[in-house]
């Protein structure tokens, strides 16, 4: 098995120098070219963009918006992909230019003050440059800081040993988000922390709490709340958008939440995790198809939506 292992991240690394090597222009048909194949055959992800585009849009919007946005889905899903696969071989100086940070100083005065933060994010455009761009800019300002991120570890060695190690080459820790909530409170006693978490998935009732998305009542994780409450840091939403073709990208860096500390603990959570909300929901208004629609986000409250023929 070991050898088959070796073998498959040798096979890994020799495509991801060769996406690394191509021109840009090459590698945007590749990724053209593998979304329309995945999206012809990947029955289960179409349905749950449709169900979730259908329940929060209706008949707002035709059938051939909802369909491009979905195909756009897939385009958006397999560039994430390919350029994790090529990020270990790319030059981080054009990588970094590839960049445009939308009011820097909303992070970064806070970075050169050494105030611990979490950056909020969700599954919207180049998600996975929360944990690249940021990092490398910082090294840029010479701002060190002991920064990770939450991520879905799988129980391949092979597999969990790349998604680590691409995180390390931008000085990033790897933390599984099972169990991570433990891990994150140990981490913000000390100074100068900063953690990317992606804050957009549906969860168990007993996990979180009950807020509004886009309308719709749904479930939402209180662990970026729950730290800023606790240890006072920043909370700071960023979103990362990308043009048509994928060689640019523009962070948009909003102002910095903190969560109160009334007498109404659950107040204070609930107040500050719907604020968190509103800013993830309200670039998803205004570009429905940077958002990846592929998760049953309202599975907990509205389970039947899901129960269609295309499910």
């Amino acid at each position: 098995m070991k050898v088959v292992y070796k073998f498959l991240e040798l096979l890994i690394a020799g495509f991801g120098i060769y996406l690394a090597i191509i021109p840009h222009r090459l590698f945007y048909w590749h990724i053209v070219g593998l979304s329309s194949l995945i999206y012809y055959f990947d029955k289960r992800r179409y349905a749950n963009a449709y169900c979730n585009l259908n329940f929060i849009y209706g008949n707002n919007m035709n059938e051939e918006l909802k369909k491009s946005i979905i195909r756009r889905c897939y385009q958006n899903f397999v560039f994430v992909i390919l350029e994790s696969v090529r990020l270990p071989y790319l030059n981080k100086k054009r990588y970094l230019n590839r960049f445009v940070f939308n009011n820097k100083e909303n992070l970064f005065s806070l970075l050169h003050e050494g105030k611990s933060v979490v950056l909020v994010s969700a599954h919207y455009g180049y998600w996975e440059a929360l944990g690249t761009a940021i990092p490398l800019q910082m090294q840029k300002e010479n701002i060190f800081y002991q920064m990770s991120s939450l991520g879905r570890l799988t129980e391949v060695a092979f597999i969990d040993k790349m998604l680590r190690r691409r995180r390390e080459i931008f000085n990033v820790k790897l933390i599984n988000k099972k169990g991570a909530f433990r891990e994150l409170l140990k981490m913000y006693t000390h100074a100068k922390v900063g953690t990317g978490i992606l804050i957009d998935q549906n969860i168990d009732k007993d996990e979180g709490i009950e807020i509004e998305f886009l309308n719709k009542k749904a479930t939402q994780t209180t662990i970026t709340s729950i730290i800023s409450r606790r240890f006072g840091c920043a909370l700071v939403p960023i979103l990362i958008d990308f043009n048509e073709d994928y060689s640019k990208f523009v962070l948009d860096i909003s102002e910095a939440i903190y969560c109160e500390k009334t007498s109404d603990m659950q107040k204070d959570i609930y107040d500050c995790t719907q604020k968190q909300v509103q800013i993830i929901e309200q670039k998803i208004k205004e570009k429905p198809s940077s958002w990846l629609w592929f998760h049953k986000r309202w599975k907990t409250f509205y389970k039947e939506i899901y129960n269609s023929p295309l499910s």
